[in-house]
């Protein structure tokens, strides 16, 4: 992939713009065609065409970069790593039951379809030592698929989250969990080649891309993407201040797809354990992404709207460019940030 940004300067820098071929959309399909290996890279050849957001967390990568032992979930919760995390919140259900934790899965990556959600989970073990868990827990299998009645499912007297009400194995050590058998099915049928998946959308394809170093991420349609970041949602004095900020950096156009995560920071900041947040936002063409980013990143000063205090206390710019039609910002994340994955509060830089 070719170099896509520079450091970040005053705003009057130009923002030097690298179009790069398709050929990585060519290779998520073609992996989705020849059916690789499903791992984390490859999430977004099992999404349905319709998804509209994934949430990723990577507990492998995240296992070893922090190296907390038992104290995973808690340090990796006090660095906004486990924000979009659905197996944190799932409890020791999940946890005894299926065998299924932050500190034993490979990955998790939540999927929100119009047909409802569902869970990607890298499984810890075998397809046959999933198996054996899921019937001792009390699911009962029809072909492929694995149900259980909510009541049946309780470890410590507590039932089951509606999410793990069906189970299916995939191949490549993956499973799928979701409240609708239908969507369980579908995604089964995506991973089979009978259905279409995200990948084959080639916007999508190119924003997922930027996410290859990210351990904990979001991918959002333009429109899911604008609503979670809506300053209007936030009440008539955060959208103010949101419009005093945007009418002072530009015309804010619109992204077909928004990508925003964290992952281990590049010089080793914070003393060798500081994280880096990334944005990227998808456009018809390289020099509007190129364009985009010099505006977005004139809102990387000043107050952090939806946020208490300024944004440099949370963030600071260190890159800012376009990767062919998608627009790039790069920050390091400070100390005791405000959140940026919890998704409350407009995050003005990946706005619409």
């Amino acid at each position: 992939m070719g170099a896509r940004s520079q450091r970040a300067r005053p705003v009057a820098a130009v923002v030097s713009v690298v179009v790069i071929a398709g050929s990585l959309v060519a290779g998520v399909v073609a992996a989705e065609r020849l059916g690789a290996p499903a791992g984390v890279p490859q999430v977004v050849s099992l999404a349905p065409r319709d998804t509209a957001s994934i949430d990723v967390t990577d507990w492998s990568a995240l296992r070893e970069r922090l190296d907390a032992g038992d104290d995973l979930v808690e340090v990796a919760g006090s660095r906004d790593l486990a924000t979009r995390s659905t197996l944190v919140s799932s409890g020791e259900v999940v946890t005894d039951g299926l065998g299924w934790s932050p500190g034993t899965v490979r990955w998790e990556a939540l999927l929100q379809t119009t047909a409802g959600a569902a869970l990607l989970v890298g499984l810890p073990g075998s397809d046959a030592q999933t198996r054996e868990r899921l019937r001792a827990v009390g699911y009962v299998p029809d072909g492929d698929l694995w149900t259980i009645e909510l009541p049946d499912l309780r470890v410590g007297g507590v039932s089951t989250p509606e999410t793990f009400l069906h189970v299916k194995i995939l191949p490549g050590g993956v499973a799928v969990a979701s409240s609708e058998a239908s969507l369980v099915d579908r995604v089964g049928d995506v991973a089979a080649g009978r259905d279409s998946s995200l990948a084959r959308d080639p916007a999508a394809a190119r924003t997922w891309a930027q996410a290859a170093r990210l351990d904990a991420y979001s991918l959002q349609s333009g429109r899911a993407g604008c609503a979670s970041t809506d300053p209007a949602e936030s009440g008539p004095d955060i959208a103010a201040q949101a419009r005093v900020a945007v009418e002072a950096a530009g015309v804010l156009e619109p992204y077909q797809w928004l990508l925003r995560g964290l992952g281990p920071g590049e010089t080793g900041a914070q003393g060798g354990a500081g994280d880096r947040f990334e944005v990227a936002m998808a456009y018809d063409s390289g020099p509007g992404a190129a364009a985009q980013a010099q505006v977005r990143a004139r809102l990387a000063t000043g107050p952090f709207i939806g946020q208490t205090g300024a944004v440099e206390e949370s963030i600071v710019l260190t890159r800012n460019g376009a990767d062919g039609a998608v627009a790039v910002l790069e920050f390091e994340r400070q100390r005791g940030s405000a959140s940026l994955m919890s998704f409350i509060g407009p995050l003005v830089l990946a706005s619409c």
